[in-house]
């Protein structure tokens, strides 16, 4: 007997293949699984990624094609769905059999119809606009070669690259199909202490820029030690509140942090984002303006979500005021609101083309704005202890002073705890110089995200502190 915890299943079958199907070989599949489903609504989403990744300091690797394919019915007005990572037709429509099953355990819902609808087309880009044949010829070799051609003494790098491919069929008539490529770098300059960090992600291979951030991460290292200024000269960090500018890799990363446990629609239904209490209330510096766009160039564009549903503009954060959360066709009919059109599969939503609006504060302007406190290059390893208050723990590298309107020495890495409801409050300049990064919460998409200047940052502490 098919149990409800079987939902989280995948048909045991390995994928072996040398590169992604063509939409030639995945159409008449997909056809021919949606002509002998019985159920009301039969909706097909197929995902296909490969991927690879190398390091100045590390393994190479070039992973197979993964394949994953959602098959999602309604029946009865009852929602079932099973995921399948066979290309197979036999076994797709054992998938769609699995749902059904399923769906009897389920609710109903209040409506009937629950997938889009066939629509205009005009929406969906023209895909060679969004794949780069040299990101998809790169090999391991060649990768690791365009870093260590770059890379010099004390410097280290990571090319991670893959191409994305994500086709829709559904009973309605929908029929969505877009390939794109995407290449991210991570690279860093100098001693561990005092390192200089840069990180951008791009459609294109010519577009990621790579001796640019080399050289922006040369920029900001230093030669000095960590901790060599005189023992009776206290660390700023450690005392209260301390103003603080973050690099935008280091904004990009909290950013990341909020799409996941404020903006999902799982987060907001179940409560546990403060949306569900502060929404359409400023919260936030009004010099926060945050948007969602899948069409523009300025980041990493993608047409539509995995339901087919187009991407459109959409004010997220206006001057410091949250609106609405993602939310797919379920979400939204559960929390009594629209679709936002951000389905990412498996019954959740979240936000995949963030852009923070880019201030008009330059360099310097920065500087003195966090003057008497510290630079900020890089966070890693964020953890979310309280997602209602958004409160993150998270590692800080290349850390320095500022002095007097300057860089000065540099500091060990440090532990920051802290909200990030009070940290988007305390906003004193914005930059005007973006990154576009893509980060956890966009798989298909990007933050971009400039340079952000605080009055003051709480909660730091050397790593090695108790």
């Amino acid at each position: 007997m098919l149990r409800k915890t079987a939902q989280t299943g995948r048909l045991s079958r390995i994928l072996v293949q040398t590169g992604i199907h063509t939409f030639e070989e995945i159409q008449p599949r997909l056809e021919r699984v949606l002509d002998a489903a019985t159920a009301d609504e039969t909706e097909l989403v197929w995902f296909e990624r490969q991927r690879g990744c190398v390091r100045t300091d590390g393994p190479c690797q070039h992973d197979p094609p993964l394949l994953s394919v959602m098959v999602r019915v309604v029946e009865g007005r009852r929602l079932g769905w099973f995921r399948a990572d066979t290309a197979e037709v036999g076994e797709l429509e054992n998938a769609v059999r699995h749902a059904l099953a399923l769906a009897k355990l389920e609710p109903q819902l209040g409506r009937r119809s629950l997938f889009p609808r066939r629509t205009d087309d005009s929406f969906v880009r023209d895909a060679q606009k969004l794949r780069d044949p040299a990101i998809e010829a790169l090999d391991p070799a060649t990768a690791l070669g365009q870093l260590r051609d770059r890379c010099q003494t004390g410097e280290r790098g990571a090319l991670r690259w893959g191409t994305s491919q994500l086709t829709i069929f559904n009973s309605h008539g929908v029929r969505r199909h877009t390939t794109v490529t995407d290449i991210s770098a991570d690279v860093s300059s100098g001693a561990p202490d005092g390192a200089g960090f840069a990180s951008a992600s791009s459609r294109s291979l010519h577009g990621l820029g790579l001796q640019q951030l080399f050289d922006r991460a040369r920029s900001l290292a230093t030669n000095g030690n960590a901790g060599s200024a005189a023992p009776d000269k206290a660390w700023p960090p450690l005392r209260g509140v301390t103003p603080a500018l973050l690099s935008p890799e280091a904004a990009a990363c909290l950013l990341d942090v909020v799409n996941g446990y404020a903006f999902s629609g799982r987060a907001f239904l179940d409560g546990t984002s403060f949306l569900s209490q502060h929404r359409n209330v400023q919260v936030f510096d009004r010099r926060v303006h945050l948007r969602d766009d899948g069409s523009s160039d300025a980041g990493l564009p993608f047409p539509f979500d995995f339901e087919g549903s187009p991407k459109q503009p959409l004010e997220l954060i206006v001057a410091g005021t949250p609106s609405t959360p993602a939310l797919n066709r379920h979400q939204g009919h559960l929390a009594g609101m629209h679709s936002t059109g951000q389905s990412v599969g498996g019954g959740d939503s979240m936000f995949g083309n963030l852009f923070l609006q880019s201030g008009d504060a330059a360099g310097d302007d920065l500087l003195a704005a966090a003057d008497g406190g510290i630079f900020i290059g890089w966070l890693e390893r964020p953890v979310c202890l309280d997602p209602g208050h958004l409160t993150v723990r998270v590692t800080a590298r290349g850390v320095r002073e500022i002095e007097n309107g300057a860089l000065g020495r540099a500091l060990p890495d440090l532990v920051w705890e802290d909200s990030l409801l009070r940290v988007l409050a305390r906003v004193e300049a914005v930059g005007g110089e973006p990154v576009v990064r893509a980060m956890s919460t966009t798989p298909l998409g990007s933050i971009s995200t400039p340079a952000l200047a605080l009055t003051g940052v709480e909660g730091l502490r050397p790593t090695d502190a108790s």
